[in-house]
């Protein structure tokens, strides 16, 4: 049984989306095992997992003390929006119960929240858990531990979602938990390399099966070991990481992690006659660096039917790479139902050869006013064997460059 289930997100008025726009993980009721997004540079692609980035940590750190203004970029390209409220909202499946849990927020206060449950997954009635909206809190809260007093104690700038938190309640805890389980990752391979290595440490199981994960993928690593290594803080301040990864190293007393790759040693007569060790940073591939840092929560992500957002999936990656990553959660060893969402300009993976089917990919685009648009290929006319690839390079689905050259 798996963990977490996404089942839709919906978003309004945040970064370069201005209307409300919903991303449906679904094919029917079901969760898709994989979503593939596509569109062109600055479309968007990125904000949509900024966004749920963004919800996941307001959620889990709304109380903490250090929290003056709420970290919410509204969109900029519309008079008086920027003073409007964010709006986000979850549909997911946790503890094997369905919910929906939502909010909207300005800099300065919470100006909505509200948490749902559906009765069943085969009925639509849907129960307020609570909601509350401009001051006024729903007098059934109560039933739910959401009480007067509660919500009392919390401020306009935090969740009650998260206060309910700290009492231990049911629903927060169902909401706690499937948040655990969503694991959002960035861009460049120093964004994620800090998290596997973390992983990799406390979890032989993990590191094992990340080993074989890449003698699959054809990389000629043998083994790899992780090691502590002393680095000056001023070099630390030097590296091309996000400054939150720099403050990590920074408060480690001068100790990071390397990554050390085995390779075969061979004589004059390609016998193999030992091991020689390469240092990933300095030795390997940007490639080889992108997949180490992806493989540690692939393997998590399908070993415990989480879900997995990769910004940014195809850069550094061969497209047999990328197919190979995605065919996995699409085949027999995706045993937990766990979801794959991706970003990413691989059209190879849209082939007729590709493992993506029509009701996996989604597009977004901006529409003539700047403004973020999603739309799904399976609403597009197409049939299920028409060339994905082909015609999406031709221009006729959108959410692509419009190039032109000067004469």
């Amino acid at each position: 049984m798996n963990k977490s289930q996404l089942l839709k997100f919906k978003l309004k008025n945040y970064r370069s989306f201005y209307d409300e726009q919903v991303i449906d993980f679904r094919t029917g009721v079901a969760p898709r095992a994989v979503t593939a997004i596509y569109g062109p540079n600055a479309s968007g692609k990125s904000n949509i997992m900024k966004a749920l980035s963004l919800m996941r940590w307001f959620i889990i750190n709304s109380t903490a003390a250090n929290i003056v203004d709420i970290p919410v970029d509204p969109f900029m390209l519309k008079e008086g929006f920027a003073e409007r409220p964010s709006e986000f909202e979850v549909e997911f499946m946790g503890s094997g119960r369905h919910f929906i849990y939502g909010y909207s927020v300005t800099r300065n206060a919470v100006h909505r929240e509200y948490m749902r449950e559906y009765a069943s997954t085969a009925k639509k009635s849907l129960s307020t858990i609570f909601e509350r909206e401009n001051g006024v809190l729903n007098p059934s809260a109560a039933k739910y531990n959401f009480g007067k007093k509660l919500y009392e104690a919390t401020r306009p700038t935090s969740l009650l979602i998260t206060k309910a938190r700290e009492n231990n309640n049911e629903y927060a805890n169902i909401l706690f938990e499937w948040l655990e389980n969503i694991n959002v990752l960035f861009g460049a391979a120093d964004e994620t390399m800090q998290w596997s290595i973390a992983q990799l440490r406390t979890d032989k199981k993990l590191a094992e099966d990340v080993l074989e994960l890449m003698k699959q993928a054809d990389l000629w690593i043998r083994g790899f070991n992780i090691e502590d290594v002393n680095i000056p803080a001023d070099l630390i301040n030097q590296l091309p990481f996000s400054e939150d990864i720099k403050r990590t190293m920074l408060n480690a007393p001068d100790k990071t992690s390397a990554v050390k790759t085995l390779h075969a040693l061979r004589d004059t007569n390609q016998k193999i006659i030992g091991e020689q060790i390469f240092d990933m940073n300095g030795n390997e591939s940007s490639g080889t660096q992108k997949f180490f840092s992806l493989a540690a929560p692939i393997v998590n992500t399908l070993q415990t039917g989480k879900v997995l957002f990769i910004d940014e999936f195809s850069a550094y990656l061969h497209p047999d790479m990328c197919n190979f990553i995605v065919a996995l959660f699409k085949s027999k060893k995706n045993k937990f139902n766990a979801q794959l969402i991706i970003n990413t300009h691989d059209t190879s993976l849209m082939s007729q050869r590709g493992p993506l089917v029509r009701n996996d990919i989604l597009f977004v685009e901006k529409n003539q006013v700047e403004e973020t648009v999603i739309s799904a290929l399976s609403d597009k006319s197409t049939r299920l064997d028409d060339r994905f690839e082909k015609r999406y390079r031709q221009g006729l689905y959108g959410a692509k460059p419009q190039i032109g050259f000067n004469d």
